[in-house]
């Protein structure tokens, strides 16, 4: 099991690896308007996070939530540490 830390820098890494700049990282970044995150790298995101063994079911989820680097850490540490789809 990741701590939250370690949870954190995976998902970082991630999105760095799908978006294609550390930019992503950015708390002023919107992922979905500057177009660091389209649907096909949200789908790449997602299976990178469900290989990091957290699941989360896009249909369940609110488009916005894959705005910020921190509503996605956010979600991932909720299904991550409850146990839960998301």
């Amino acid at each position: 099991m990741m701590t939250e830390k370690e949870l954190e820098q995976a998902v970082e890494d991630l999105l760095v690896q799908v978006c294609g700049t550390p930019r992503a990282l950015s708390n002023e970044a919107d992922l979905l308007e500057e177009g660091l995150l389209d649907s096909m790298g949200v789908i790449e995101l997602l299976e990178g996070l469900e290989d990091l063994g957290i699941l989360l079911q896009p249909t369940r989820l609110p488009k916005d939530l894959f705005r910020r680097r921190a509503s996605i850490v956010a979600v991932c540490r909720a299904a991550c540490f409850s146990g839960k789809t998301m």
